[in-house]
């Protein structure tokens, strides 16, 4: 057993006053929160301190010559604790969370879900932390995920981690983490081809800027090229969300370029845009044909929308279970990126009234 000399001197302190607190113990040593509570972690997987809410103490007993194998095999066994971190308190989410819930049901862990925006992310991770996670199904802002800068608290996290619906970018620096997420740039393609195969030649393309749109337009830019579909048509990828003055602008813009078909994101902004178009007298979908991406309630509608449907409760699913996973393996652990393809459910939005899905 190696302890760095901070961990010594953490040892010492907890031993000398019976606990103490992380804050101090950061103010002392000049280093993050998030930095003492690896050094933290280390020991507890030694059992040479419990962690508390906010802190540290002692055990009830110190078994300084446990070896570090028992101690592994002893944390497997005892009930698991997991946090979840989400954006945004949508359906989305909600199935997402669904996912991740059977799996910890299923293993008897216990699962926090928190809701944090980018100013409270990590507030809510330190939180949870506190509270003795043992480890995190993470959706931070994108932002946090694209430099190197930006992401070294995510670094510095003292338990695993698997990146849910978010794909950080090399500079991040993250590749000690798995990530789970979901292929929109591929579920893209798949509504594109389905379009092109029935006919449409000019799809526009009206979204919301969302963490998932500049996948939507990756994937538009691959069916360009893959089908020959002109590029010369509107996309708009920074439209208010439900605003109905840019919902019928688009529509102008659209019906002028000669757009036979559309994809809108999200849900709210496709039912619109039909409610929009239905006003108009456009006929949908000889007129305009609508695939609505994300596919949480569009089926709905009078005229049922052909929808993207991302593999929200299987992200949840595979994500915990590669958490819970990482939590109880033993020996090397591989990091792993799994990309799942999305569902394309087929509706009178496009094709008249049957129902299929690819």
């Amino acid at each position: 057993m190696t302890l760095t000399a901070r961990q010594s001197q953490i040892l010492e302190e907890v031993h000398r006053t019976g606990s103490a607190r992380v804050a101090d113990l950061a103010v002392r040593f000049g280093v993050s929160a998030m930095t003492v509570r690896r050094d933290i972690a280390v020991l507890t997987g030694y059992r040479l301190v419990s962690r508390v809410y906010g802190g540290v103490t002692l055990p009830g007993t110190v078994p300084l010559a446990r070896s570090a194998t028992r101690a592994k095999r002893q944390q497997r066994n005892q009930r698991l604790s997991l946090g979840m971190v989400v954006p945004y308190l949508t359906l989305y989410y909600w199935y997402v969370k669904q996912g991740a819930q059977a799996v910890a049901e299923e293993c008897g862990a216990r699962l926090s879900v928190v809701v944090a925006d980018h100013d409270d992310v990590r507030v809510q991770v330190e939180r949870l932390l506190d509270r003795g996670v043992h480890g995190f199904l993470l959706t931070p802002p994108p932002s946090l995920l694209d430099s190197a800068d930006a992401s070294l608290w995510l670094r510095e996290l003292p338990v695993p981690a698997v990146i849910v619906e978010r794909r950080p970018t090399p500079m991040a620096g993250l590749d000690h983490l798995d990530r789970v997420a979901s292929d929109h740039e591929r579920g893209v393609l798949k509504a594109l081809r389905h379009l092109a195969e029935i006919g449409h030649r000019r799809i526009g393309l009206l979204a919301c800027p969302t963490p998932t749109t500049p996948w939507i337009v990756k994937g538009f830019d691959t069916a360009a090229a893959l089908f020959g579909l002109p590029r010369d048509v509107p996309r708009v990828t920074d439209a208010r969300y439900e605003v109905e003055e840019e919902i019928d602008a688009f529509l102008d813009s659209a019906r002028s370029a000669g757009v036979s078909a559309a994809i809108a994101h999200p849900d709210g902004q496709a039912s619109l845009l039909l409610q929009r178009a239905l006003h108009r007298g456009l006929s949908v979908p000889d007129d305009l044909a609508i695939v609505t991406y994300d596919d949480d309630w569009g089926y709905l509608l009078a005229i049922p929308l052909t929808g993207v449907a991302p593999p929200r409760r299987a992200i949840g699913r595979i994500a915990a279970t590669r958490l819970v996973g990482r939590l109880r393996e033993d020996g090397e652990h591989v990091p792993q990126e799994l990309l799942l393809l999305p569902r394309l459910n087929i509706r009178a939005s496009t094709s008249g009234p049957q129902m299929s899905g690819l």
